[in-house]
Formats: C-alpha cells, sequence, structure tokens
C-alpha cells in the first residue's frame, strides 16, 4: 500500500513539473494587461513617426489596451537601440524602425546592441527610398542631372547611417557627381529643409513627403527601387536610366526585447495580422501611398539574417 502511494505520489509530481514546462506563465497567459509602449527611432512628423500613428489606433483594438508611442530619434536611433537591448521582455515595450538602419548602426559605429538579439515580431511595410527636389527647380531627373554635373548641390540625408545615408551615397557615385551631404536626424527634418529650398534634394522615403507631393511642392525624380512603385508609376527607377545600383528595401516593423517569450510574440502577431486587415487602416495606407507587406516573425527573423553580408558588403560607403 505504502509502495502504491508513493508511486501515484511520483507520478503526480512529474506530472506538475511538466505541465509548468509545457504551459506558459501566469504574465504571458494573460497579455497583454496593460499599456503597450513603442518606441519609434525617429523624430515626430517623419514616415517612420507617422506609419506608426496610422497603424497604433488598429494594433491598439486587437491588443485590447492602449498603444503609446514614444519617440527616440537621437543619434540616428543609436540611443534607442541601445536602451532596447536592456529593456525587459515583457511584451510591454517594443521598437519599431526601418530597417536595416539598426545594421547599419551596428556596423559602421560603437554600439552595445546587436540587432540578431532583438525578438521579431511583424513587419507592416516596406518601400524604397527616392532623389526628391523641390518642385520649383527641376521637372525630370535629365535636368537635375546636368545642373549637378555643374556644381556642387546640397543634398539632406534623413539620418546619417541610415537607409536612406546608403541609398543616396550608392546613388550619387552611380551618377558621377559630387554633393555636400547635410544629415538631419529624420526624414522630418530633411523634408522641411527641401520645402524651405535649404537644400537643393534629398534622400528619403517618398511617403515622408506624401503631403508635399500631392500639394505639387515636393517632385520625386527617382525611386532607390527594382521596380516602380504602383502609387508613382511615373517615376523612373535605376534600370530605366541606365544605371546598376543596389536595391535596399526599407521594411518598416515591430521587434520585441531580446528572450521575448514565444506565447507574447504570438499575441502580437495575431494582432498586427489583423489590424493591417481593417479597411479604414487598409485607406489610410492608400491615402498614404503606403504599401502594405506583412512578414511574421519567422520571416521577419530571415531577412534581418540575410540583410547583414549585404550590409558588411557596402558598409564603408556608411562612413562618408
Amino acid at each position: 500500500m505504502f509502495h502504491k502511494l508513493e508511486k501515484m505520489i511520483t507520478l503526480a509530481l512529474i506530472g506538475g513539473i511538466s505541465l509548468f514546462f509545457l504551459c506558459p506563465t501566469g504574465e504571458a497567459a494573460t497579455y497583454p494587461t496593460k499599456p503597450v509602449t513603442i518606441i519609434v527611432t525617429a523624430d515626430a512628423g517623419g514616415g517612420e513617426d507617422t506609419g506608426m500613428r496610422g497603424f497604433a489606433p488598429f494594433l491598439q483594438k486587437h491588443l485590447g489596451v492602449s498603444v503609446l508611442i514614444e519617440n527616440m530619434g537621437g543619434a540616428g536611433g543609436k540611443i534607442a537601440f541601445e536602451k532596447f537591448m536592456k529593456t525587459k521582455p515583457d511584451g510591454y515595450t517594443l521598437i519599431f524602425h526601418t530597417f536595416p538602419k539598426s545594421v547599419i548602426i551596428e556596423m559602421t559605429d560603437k554600439v552595445s546592441f546587436v540587432t540578431r538579439e532583438y525578438t521579431p515580431v511583424y513587419v507592416i511595410s516596406s518601400s524604397y527610398n527616392g532623389l526628391m527636389v523641390h518642385a520649383d527647380t527641376w521637372k525630370t531627373f535629365d535636368e537635375f542631372l546636368k545642373a549637378a554635373k555643374a556644381k556642387t548641390l546640397r543634398a539632406g540625408l534623413s539620418g546619417r547611417r541610415s537607409v536612406s545615408h546608403l541609398a543616396g551615397v550608392l546613388g550619387v557615385k552611380e551618377m558621377g557627381i559630387e554633393v555636400n551631404w547635410v544629415p538631419f536626424d529624420g526624414a522630418a527634418g530633411s523634408i522641411a529643409s527641401l520645402a524651405g529650398k535649404h537644400i537643393d534634394f534629398t534622400c528619403g522615403h517618398i511617403t515622408s513627403a506624401i503631403s508635399l507631393i500631392n500639394a505639387g511642392k515636393v517632385r520625386p525624380l527617382l525611386l532607390f527601387g527594382d521596380t516602380r512603385d504602383p502609387f508613382f508609376p511615373d517615376v523612373p527607377i535605376p534600370k530605366d536610366l541606365g544605371y546598376k545600383m543596389p536595391s535596399i528595401p526599407a521594411i518598416r516593423g515591430l521587434e520585441a526585447p531580446p528572450k521575448t517569450p514565444p506565447e507574447i510574440v504570438k499575441v502580437l502577431e495575431e494582432a498586427c495580422s489583423k489590424a493591417l486587415k481593417e479597411p479604414d487602416y487598409v485607406k489610410w495606407a492608400k491615402n498614404r501611398s503606403t504599401s502594405i507587406d506583412p512578414m511574421n516573425s519567422q520571416d521577419y527573423g530571415k531577412a534581418i539574417a540575410e540583410v547583414y553580408p549585404l550590409v558588411e558588403r557596402l558598409h564603408t560607403y556608411l562612413k562618408e
């Protein structure tokens, strides 16, 4: 009788231990129960910031809690990435940025973060950078190129060591022109400077200047991509003009701190997926000429791994 009881107790203990490891923790099982903060690695007003603010209400709806946005654009996002590396992996603080900005900073500066150690959550959109001018100046790329070969122009960058930086530097090298780069902490400053005619052109995401483009004040002349943008079908791409430039898409996605539990990531993935399908969000994205390109956690992780060798090959240009 004693041995039978002992065996029953042992089996119960084993079962209890198994359930402990198989079931999510109490905190993860009830996630989320309080507001979620999303760190945006750019100043307010730019494309990155606008993109998240347009998406946040729909994400909030499907998470069932408030979504708060914290702008942290200092040092091109480096400060945000380093702070985020030490953030508690409980799903209540996420980061939103234009990838591969983090990898570019990681490879060109002394930093205390490793992008591969973050937990990929979801990508909501993608785009290419473009060369934009004030509408009062050049009407075609040929006119712009003729002027750029005649004198050194002032060019704005939507952040040093950003995707825009890489696209811009590679672009002007292929065009065979010299420029004086004027860096900004984000797209908002670069676009504002272009609108005020303080610079001659800027390299950045076309969606960052959509309101000024629609108002006829800013004109995109070239898109640094492999295919034409369906929202800007008349804007040429490098191969249309006989150029060979590496195509570097900028993807805007959410990431969680290192070692975030899979069950929390799953909740976030499902909420993002549902939010992207909301009719009002689809309408918002269309009005902003934003391409909705969803990518789940697994695929986002693969994209992160694949971009490292590309940036490694091109990182010397980023020090200019």
